[in-house]
């Protein structure tokens, strides 16, 4: 019968704390850049993609359907190794050279596929705003991107809040993808200490423990940040019946 003896005190010295706390805090910094850059660019597609001409609208769409059916490590790995082969030979080699790529290809990457997918959430929530607004929006004189700005993008915010923070807390787990191009974050941190040390399971729990304590975290901070659901004559009907019944109980 296999035998594993665990040595948790592997986590305590001092080479092995600062890997981990240099790879949660480079994890941290990729998944507020990324978060950031993703929030433009679906911005910028989802406006794209509203915009009453097919010339603009068709490429946009296009883009986004190619992005979803791709994985999220194709686009790290393309921004890392595909993007500098396509510039100009020595622009290319700036790039291999520059010691912070591998982080800015991650940040490229994960923008890119979690851009996609918030650009059908705005978009959705853009639909919801009413026709009477927009129709009133263009009596008083304001162009297309005037009325995305100041009447779609405002009223739309508070639907969307909820499904938005959904894609960042998955955007932040997304970061462990970056461990394929040797960016030095969490799970590239993780594995260095198990090729070291031999003792995978214990450095994996505390990584695991991280992540979920960051994700639940981040979870509860956004929460806060979007309005609850306004209360209605049948919702507070239905819970003045759980409270009576809890009462009986």
């Amino acid at each position: 019968m296999l035998h594993y003896d665990f040595d948790w005190s592997i986590l305590m010295r001092p080479q092995f704390v600062d890997l981990l706390v240099d790879g949660t805090l480079r994890t941290l910094a990729l998944a507020v850049a990324s978060g950031a850059l993703s929030f433009a660019v679906g911005a910028l597609l989802a406006l794209a993609r509203a915009w009453p001409s097919r010339g603009v609208r068709w490429p946009a769409d296009t883009l986004v359907e190619v992005v979803r059916n791709v994985p999220a490590l194709f686009w790290v790995l393309f921004f890392y190794f595909v993007l500098p082969e396509l510039l100009p030979q020595a622009l290319g080699h700036q790039l291999h050279t520059w010691p912070d790529y591998a982080f800015a290809a991650g940040v490229m990457g994960l923008a890119v596929d979690n851009g996609a997918y918030l650009s059908d959430i705005m978009r959705n929530g853009m639909v919801k705003v009413s026709r009477g607004q927009r129709e009133a929006a263009a009596s008083c004189g304001m162009s297309v991107w005037q009325e995305s700005l100041c009447i779609l993008c405002p009223q739309s915010l508070r639907s969307m809040m909820p499904a938005i923070a959904n894609r960042l807390i998955h955007n932040f787990k997304n970061t462990s993808l970056c461990v394929a191009i040797s960016l030095p974050e969490l799970s590239w941190a993780t594995q260095q200490i198990e090729s070291i040390t031999f003792k995978g399971l214990e450095v994996t729990v505390l990584a695991t423990v991280i992540y979920a304590t960051i994700s639940l975290s981040l979870a509860l901070v956004l929460s806060r940040c979007y309005p609850k659901p306004a209360a209605t004559p049948r919702r507070e009907a239905e819970q003045l019946e759980l409270e009576q019944g809890a009462r009986h109980v």
